[in-house]
């Protein structure tokens, strides 16, 4: 950091000078405009006439699909320039593009918000985006994926509770809404760690923001990925479902509603800096931690006396012996219950330490 003292101007104005490797850099002139933005805890933020002006310049690569050794490596480097920001992608073969690559692009970009293949040959296809994705703030963004997450997860467990299957595929079906949501914020997120004009646009003033926002947006694809996984199982289960109990899925139920308010109060925590409630969201999680491999234990055991001749539980109905892959199913969807708990005590955790970032009543920040 370079100090300059401040010097009066005339009878009333104060003035500092500007460093002069910086105005080189800028490409400033006598006469030229600059403008001052006032941040937090009484930093100035001074944007340049040109930096307000200049167009961004369109990045683009070409990808060769010749040197991918199947169409999910493909897939995975279109995803990986989309989050790079690159604007224009062009696949190239030296040959006819097969079809599988081909299908492989399309089904690709259907995850990718405003990407779109502009030109089409058969050995090169262009993708170009079509949208300024700095228009919408983080927050609005983050909040957008955990509502898709949350509505996966309810839709995903109400089929299990319910024994519907249309629920369970309408689940399966949001998925790519999901990815589509969770590539943007992380175009995004690195777009912002690299320029802080586009930082500022999405409502970033804090660099570290961008680290925990990137940890938090995958634990809520995480989220969307574990609906969709007991949505999967709750379809696997077709008729054995018959098979619970009313006392089991209460017992499941009620780990489930636990598990949701957990997710909820994590976001709550993360955007209100409420340090008391991320703390209570993390003990609730230990909680729900003990009760659900209490669970799997009682599960195991009530199976097995459900083979023998003196079995009378209500964790499973019938007088048969329960198949293994019964068990298998229910205790993986259990597990992915779990799991909803978990992401949402480490989003919790983050936001105990975004609150500490900056000054709190808990916390005095001093210097020696």
């Amino acid at each position: 950091m370079e100090p300059r003292k401040i010097q009066r101007v005339g009878t009333s104005t104060l003035a500092v000078s500007l460093p002069s490797d910086w105005v080189k850099n800028t490409g400033l002139k006598k006469g030229d405009l600059i403008y001052f933005e006032q941040g937090e805890e009484g930093s100035l933020k001074l944007v340049t006439n040109t930096s307000t002006k200049q167009e961004k310049s369109i990045e683009a690569i070409e990808v060769y699909a010749d040197l991918c050794n199947n169409p999910m490596m493909l897939s995975r480097i279109l995803v990986g320039n989309y989050v790079l920001g690159r604007d224009v992608i062009k696949v190239v073969s030296k040959n006819r593009l097969t079809r599988e690559y081909v299908d492989a692009i399309r089904s690709t970009l259907r995850g990718l918000m405003g990407m779109a293949i502009m030109e089409e040959a058969p050995n090169h296809v262009v993708l170009q985006s079509s949208i300024d994705v700095t228009q919408f703030p983080i927050h609005t963004l983050l909040r957008r994926l955990y509502i898709i997450a949350s509505t996966m997860y309810n839709e995903a467990v109400g089929s299990f509770f319910d024994s519907n299957l249309i629920l369970a595929r309408d689940t399966i079906s949001r998925r790519n809404e999901a990815d589509t949501m969770f590539w943007v914020i992380v175009r995004l997120l690195d777009a912002a760690q690299r320029d802080k004009v586009t930082a500022t646009k999405i409502n970033i003033q804090d660099s570290m923001n961008v680290l925990w926002f990137r940890v938090v947006a995958h634990c809520l694809w995480r989220m969307a990925n574990w609906s969709e996984k007991i949505a999967n199982k709750a379809i696997a289960l077709e008729d054995n479902r018959k098979l619970i109990g009313d006392l089991l899925l209460r017992e499941v139920r009620r780990i489930s509603d636990e598990a949701v308010s957990i997710s909820h109060k994590a976001m709550n925590s993360l955007f209100s800096n409420d340090i008391e409630l991320a703390t209570k969201t993390i003990q609730e999680y230990e909680t729900i931690q003990k009760d659900e491999e209490a669970l799997q234990e009682k599960i195991c055991s009530h199976a097995y006396l459900r083979g023998k001749s003196f079995s009378v539980t209500k964790f499973f109905k019938g007088t048969m012996p329960i198949e293994p892959c019964v068990i298998a199913q229910l205790s993986f969807i259990l597990w992915s219950i779990r799991r909803m708990a978990e992401l949402g005590s480490e989003i919790a955790d983050i936001a105990i330490t975004k609150a500490l970032s900056k000054q709190t009543k808990i916390c005095n920040i001093t210097s020696e």
